[in-house]
């Protein structure tokens, strides 16, 4: 039987393999099932895990190993329609039409491995500390790190009833820092810190995040949806 995927939406298809391809471009696996297309990628140090999502409508279910995500996307902008239909082959994918066609290989099963990491498991456990983070305030707190330079770090915490967000390293001493609130806060949090460059990999694809805390074991979640696109990044704590 011939295998198609359709897509119907190209420009929120590369925006879901951009968000992929930020925290990892390179041997990535794709899930195709009934009703979504899903990939799960960390980055190198495995601190920064993204689960993709992108709706869409298929009659089989199959598994693509992706060598190069970011190529994949640069030859599927090159296709006008908005509606493609990608042809899946034992090794390759495959498009003719518009005026431009290409073949695509694929890597072989088994040559790239997922990471190790049960989202069941996460969607268990009990989150704390729940809020938002807007566009508006994420670009403010990247422009502060203009100012804390020496430091690749942001810790999250509440003080007299705000939440706060601080760029800092409390490991040094005299060490600029740059502290913005982020609000009203109903909840207690001490100080937990992550990487500022995970925060930087986040693919802002709406207004706002919802960002969930587990304290316990030092787990962040940034989920963030958009039309047809479900992204769920799962952050580890720093110690300090």
């Amino acid at each position: 039987m011939e295998k198609q995927l359709k897509v119907t939406n190209k420009h929120e298809f590369l925006k879901f393999l951009d968000a992929v391809s930020k925290i990892n471009d390179r041997g990535v696996i794709v899930d195709i099932k009934k009703d979504k297309i899903s990939s799960l990628v960390s980055s190198l140090d495995s601190t920064l895990i993204l689960y993709a999502q992108y709706k869409a409508e298929s009659i089989f279910e199959d598994t693509l190993n992706i060598p190069d995500v970011k190529k994949l996307r640069h030859v599927l902008d090159t296709v006008e329609d908005d509606n493609i239909g990608l042809e899946i082959n034992t090794n390759n994918l495959q498009y003719t039409g518009s005026g431009v066609k290409f073949k695509y290989h694929l890597y072989e099963e088994g040559f790239i491995t997922r990471p190790s990491i049960n989202l069941d498991k996460i969607s268990k456990f009990t989150f704390d500390v729940k809020f938002n983070i807007d566009r508006e305030t994420l670009q403010r707190l990247f422009k502060g790190s203009t100012f804390a330079s020496e430091t690749n770090k942001i810790y999250f915490y509440t003080e007299n009833g705000q939440l706060m967000a601080e760029l800092t390293d409390r490991a040094r001493h005299n060490t600029d820092n740059f502290t913005l609130s982020l609000g009203q806060a109903s909840f207690i949090l001490d100080p937990i810190p992550v990487n500022l460059d995970n925060i930087r990999l986040l693919s802002i694809i709406n207004s706002e995040f919802s960002v969930k805390i587990n304290t316990e074991y030092g787990v962040v979640l940034f989920d963030i949806e958009h039309k047809d696109i479900k992204l769920k990044y799962i952050i580890s704590a720093l110690t300090q």
